[in-house]
């Protein structure tokens, strides 16, 4: 099987629990992966994934995590696996923090 990935998609969006990271803009790297069936643009999911971010403003990473594996299985019915990658690259001085979510249907 063949899998479609973006790897270190980076943009400023709201997210967080903290008040000020509700006000200001953060950068995420966002990496993921689909296997599936049908073909996946991978331009179409980083276009979706910045818009449905600046619109969703999500409060946790989990939150984000769960759309999007909910997300992309109603966009592509034969998606078999799907895995996302979600990192605050700034938030920590030295770290880059985050979280993933690994889903097979």
């Amino acid at each position: 099987m063949i899998s479609v990935f973006v790897d270190s998609l980076e943009f400023d969006t709201i997210i967080g629990l903290l008040d000020f990271e509700r006000v200001e803009a953060q950068r995420v790297c966002i990496d993921m992966e689909f296997s599936a069936d049908e073909f996946i643009d991978y331009a179409k999911v980083c276009e979706v994934t910045q818009s449905e971010f600046k619109e969703q403003k999500f409060y946790k990473i989990e939150d984000a995590l769960e759309y999007f594996s909910i997300k992309f299985k109603e966009n592509y019915p034969s998606l078999n696996s799907f895995y996302m990658k979600i990192s605050k690259t700034q938030i920590i001085k030295n770290a880059t923090v985050g979280a993933k979510i690994i889903k097979n249907y």
